[in-house]
C-alpha cells in the first residue's frame, strides 16, 4: 500500500520496541553514510539498551564510541521496514555484544509496497463515513488491505469501515478496520443485472496490533488453509 513513513506516537513506539529481540538483523549507519550501512544483530534488549554484535560490511567494521549518533533500520517480512535514530550509550568488553544502543524514543514504519496476499472469500460489511452501508465480499486479504466487492458505487479516496471475520489458528477473529478506497474497477454483474464493483481498499490507522493480527491470519491461511493451498 503506502510506501511513505508513517507517523508514530509513544504508544506505537512502545509496541514496536518488542520487535527488537535477540537474533533480529539490523542495518546500522553512521550519519552521512551513503553506502547502505553495516550489518549487525540484536543480542540482548531490556527496554533501555539494545546490545548488538560487531557492525560489519565488506570494506570493514564500523567504529563506534559512546555518544556517536547512528541510524538503524530493520525489516519484518510481509510487514514493513522500521527505522530509528539513536546513540551509542554504552560499550563493554564482551565480544558477543560489545555495543549498547539507547532504546529509541520513536520508531518509524515504512510499509512494504506489496504485502503478501491470500485469496480468501469472506462475508463482510462496509459503512462509508457519513454515507451508505451494506454487505460485501472480501476476495483477497493482506496486512495492508483487502479486495472488496459490492454493488455500491464508491469513488477513489472514499473513507469507510470494513468489518469481517478472519480465519486463523485459534478460530475466526472479528476485525473492524477503517480504510480508504485506493482503486476502482468493474467486477461483473449479478444474475439480476446489478453491477458489481471491485475496490482495492487500504487500511488506515490500524495500529501495529491490528496489523499483527491480520498478518498472523494471512500467514496461517497461506500455510494451513486447504481452501487456499
Amino acid at each position: 500500500m503506502l510506501d511513505t513513513d508513517e507517523t508514530t506516537d509513544n504508544g506505537a513506539t512502545a509496541a514496536r520496541l518488542r520487535y527488537l529481540t535477540e537474533g533480529l538483523p539490523l542495518r546500522l549507519s553512521a550519519l552521512g553514510d551513503s553506502l547502505g550501512g553495516y550489518a549487525c544483530t540484536v543480542v540482548e534488549a531490556d527496554g533501555h539498551t539494545v546490545w548488538i554484535d560487531l557492525p560489519i560490511r565488506r570494506d570493514g567494521m564500523l567504529h563506534l564510541e559512546v555518544g556517536r549518533l547512528v541510524s538503524v533500520r530493520f525489516d519484518r517480512p510481509n510487514d514493513a521496514v522500521y527505522s530509528f535514530d539513536t546513540v551509542v550509550s554504552d560499550i563493554r568488553t564482551d565480544d558477543r555484544a560489545p555495543f549498547g544502543l539507547a532504546a529509541p524514543v520513536t520508531i518509524g514504519r515504512r510499509p512494504h509496497r506489496n504485502d503478501a496476499r491470500v485469496p480468501l472469500v469472506l462475508d463482510a460489511h462496509f459503512e462509508v463515513d457519513g454515507g451508505p452501508s451494506g454487505l460485501a465480499k472480501v476476495v483477497d486479504l493482506s496486512a495492508g488491505g483487502v479486495g472488496l466487492i459490492c454493488e455500491e458505487e464508491l469513488a477513489a479516496g472514499t473513507l469507510l469501515t470494513v468489518r469481517c471475520a478472519l480465519p486463523g489458528p485459534q478460530g475466526d477473529v472479528p476485525v473492524e478496520q477503517q480504510a480508504t478506497v485506493r482503486t476502482v474497477s468493474m467486477y461483473g454483474r449479478t444474475p439480476g443485472g446489478s453491477t458489481l464493483h471491485h475496490y482495492g481498499v487500504g487500511f488506515v490507522d490500524g495500529g501495529d496490533d491490528v496489523r499483527e493480527q491480520i498478518l498472523t491470519s494471512v500467514i496461517w491461511n497461506l500455510t494451513h488453509n486447504p481452501a487456499v493451498l
